[in-house]
């Protein structure tokens, strides 16, 4: 695996406080699938979601299964879990047809909140995966600290 590629998966996973080397193997999983993968649907993102929570603190129907519950980000509660299915097929669509930036995607995505957790680390995995496979764009590492910050500031902006 190249090594910027690594790094992306190393610091995708610090911006959540994963650290442990079994995460880092299975977002290196969950990144070769991706990679697979020629357009986002449905099915992609929740397999994307179980390979990379595989051995997570989550019940199995948490993994690569959308939320059925509330939840928070940022102090502000989510999109209602019922809509999470028709959201992300919309968001989908969007991302299919290049209609908004990778960015703008990505913060669309993450105030989706589909998942219970993992929302963060495959937001950002599908963002690159935009990036790489569709607009021919390099890598985006966030590195956690100072640019982690500037990442945050994406979600007030909009």
């Amino acid at each position: 695996m190249k090594k910027e590629v690594e790094e992306f998966l190393k610091e995708n996973n610090a911006i959540e406080g994963v650290f442990d080397d079994d995460s880092l193997k299975q977002a290196k999983v969950a990144w070769e699938y991706l990679m697979s993968q020629d357009f986002l649907t449905i099915d992609v993102i929740l397999k994307t979601h179980k390979i990379l929570m595989l051995n997570q603190n989550l019940l199995p129907s948490e993994k690569g299964y959308f939320r059925k519950e509330m939840v928070w980000i940022g102090g502000k509660p989510a999109i209602n879990a019922l809509r999470v299915p028709e959201e992300i097929e919309h968001w989908c669509d969007e991302g299919a047809e290049l209609l908004i930036d990778p960015k703008k995607l990505h913060i669309r995505y993450e105030k989706i909140h589909p998942f219970i957790d993992g929302n963060g680390r495959t937001g950002r995995m599908f963002m690159n995966w935009q990036r790489v496979k569709k607009l021919k764009q390099p890598l985006l590492i966030i590195h956690s600290g100072k640019e982690q910050f500037e990442y945050y500031k994406w979600f007030k902006e909009v």
